[in-house]
């Protein structure tokens, strides 16, 4: 999804600091499954969850646990928490809760999940995407061809 977004897997001997992500950072905090640095300074984390539709307390628990600012070298990150679930039950209000506590929920299981990711980006960090200003039918066809040129194996 990051690079689908335009977001670059950080590696050893790169030296770009922004639109840069990597995976399963362990820190002596706690652990997050992405980390997305969008410019020096604002990022996002990401925790995904296979929880179910009515675990309502373990998402909850999942968007407020992570810091909002991290220190990445000598630089302080304001970081957005987004939590990617598996999906949401019908009459779950765990979307509203979790902006309460100033986080986010999205649901993989929607057909326009990645958009919607985007679109919190936009809202919470002011990224700024192509999909964006697609509707849902044009979101999919610009993620499928974009897919064909993604090489899965750097993430293994």
């Amino acid at each position: 999804m990051l690079t689908l977004l335009d977001f670059t897997l950080r590696k050893e001997n790169i030296e770009r600091q922004e639109k840069i992500f990597w995976l399963s950072e362990r820190g002596n905090k706690r652990e997050s499954d992405a980390t997305a640095i969008y410019k020096l300074g604002v990022g996002a984390r990401f925790d995904i969850g296979f929880i179910g539709p009515g675990n309502t307390e373990i998402s909850l628990d999942k968007v407020s646990r992570f810091e909002r600012e991290i220190e990445i070298g000598s630089q302080k990150h304001y970081m957005s928490t987004i939590i990617l679930v598996d999906r949401i039950g019908d009459r779950s209000r765990i979307t509203g809760m979790a902006r309460h506590i100033d986080g986010d929920i999205v649901q993989m299981s929607m057909t326009y999940w990645v958009k919607e990711v985007a679109a919190v980006l936009h809202n919470r960090i002011g990224f700024s995407h192509a999909l964006l200003s697609m509707d849902g039918e044009e979101s999919v066809a610009y993620i499928n061809e974009k897919m064909k040129n993604i090489d899965l194996k750097q993430f293994i």
